[in-house]
């Protein structure tokens, strides 16, 4: 692929597998009237305007990904675009569907593109050794009525419109557009190294500053996060210590036995359990739950998080017990991902499904 697909790739590096094509009126017609109404013709740079570089970029890098992405999914690039211009402008990124939005694309990836591909790619290495092609099972299908071009076009229309959120104090929306219709407007790879009002270095260099300024800026915050998030998560511990029920342990750990279980427990490091849960910050986000999933998990005790390994031990097969983790026994310092901060104090609600010794487990 052209050198300049694999630089500018990062930017949108989350749809990967967005494509283009053209619009039905069944397609259009499932589209929610907020997005539809949309007008992108008013998204336009005003003549002799300066180029905002981080926006170009950013948008060609989008157009590129519709233009040579996957074609075969047929996907209106109009429609695509709305949905992420929707969400720029009224969505939020704290949004828990955006993770559900994740989750759905993940599968469509491996059940339904991934196959396709494959499939794609071994017909064509077949024509091209001069095989016989009717020996091949035929190419499934991308779309089934789980997931529908409908739904995938709204799924990363608006996942793009949350990395757009992200850097909507950088960015000029309408040279986004621009750059995207550019981008999009490519007739091959061969013209990416002229089908831009930037040349190809100009917009990895404006990219590679946003990302230098960004990283120091997100520095800067979790320094004070670690020293802001030790005060308030020890001020939050203290207020749940006091909570009816509640216990503590020589660690710091605090407990509620929600729902006593049987007497069979885990007494083991090396012990394995199965559970449904439901983890939350201080301010009562949240952050993970196997509910939302709608399957349970199991593992190892020597395998999580010093206040699950202990707290685990506290609550018998079928019962329900809280925790209220202090950093120490969560994710410390590091904290994890972007919603679990340095030194923050965790909460989390578990149902203690089933309890396997280790040496059954090594059996």
């Amino acid at each position: 692929m052209n050198k300049y697909l694999k630089a500018m790739g990062v930017i949108a590096l989350s749809l990967a597998t967005v494509a283009c094509g053209g619009e039905t009126k069944a397609q259009n017609d499932a589209v929610p009237a907020a997005v539809r109404n949309i007008k992108l013709e008013k998204y336009t740079v005003k003549e002799g305007a300066e180029i905002d570089t981080l926006s170009y970029a950013t948008g060609a890098s989008l157009g590129l990904q519709m233009r040579f992405g996957i074609a075969d999914m047929e996907l209106d690039h109009d429609t695509y675009l709305k949905y992420a211009i929707d969400f720029f402008e009224n969505g939020d990124r704290e949004d828990e569907t955006l993770m559900e939005d994740q989750q759905k694309l993940m599968e469509f990836h491996y059940t339904r593109f991934m196959p396709y591909v494959q499939a794609k790619q071994t017909r064509e290495n077949v024509i091209a050794e001069g095989g016989d092609v009717t020996l091949l099972e035929e190419t499934p299908a991308l779309y089934d009525e789980t997931f529908t071009k409908d739904m995938i076009t709204a799924l990363l229309g608006r996942n793009a419109g949350a990395m757009l959120l992200d850097m909507k104090e950088y960015i000029d929306i309408n040279w986004i557009v621009a750059a995207f219709r550019d981008g999009v407007a490519i007739e091959n790879e061969e013209a990416i190294e002229t089908g831009f009002k930037l040349t190809q270095q100009e917009m990895s260099s404006a990219y590679m500053k946003y990302q230098r300024e960004r990283q120091q800026i997100e520095m800067e915050k979790r320094e004070i996060a670690k020293v802001e998030n030790i005060e308030l998560s020890a001020k939050w511990l203290a207020e749940v210590e006091q909570m009816e029920g509640v216990q503590k342990t020589e660690s710091g750990l605090l407990y509620r036995i929600d729902r006593e279980g049987s007497e069979v427990k885990a007494t083991s490091d090396e012990d394995t359990v199965e559970v449904n849960y439901e983890g939350k910050t201080r301010t009562g986000k949240i952050f993970d739950s196997s509910y939302k999933r709608g399957e349970s998990i199991s593992f190892g005790l020597n395998r999580v998080i010093k206040g699950w390994t202990e707290g685990m031990k506290l609550v018998g097969e079928g019962g329900q017990i809280t925790l209220w983790i202090p950093a120490e026994l969560a994710y410390g310092e590091r904290g994890a991902g972007q919603d679990i901060g340095p030194n923050e104090a965790l909460e989390f609600k578990v149902e203690l499904i089933k309890v396997t010794p280790a040496e059954v487990v090594e059996e």
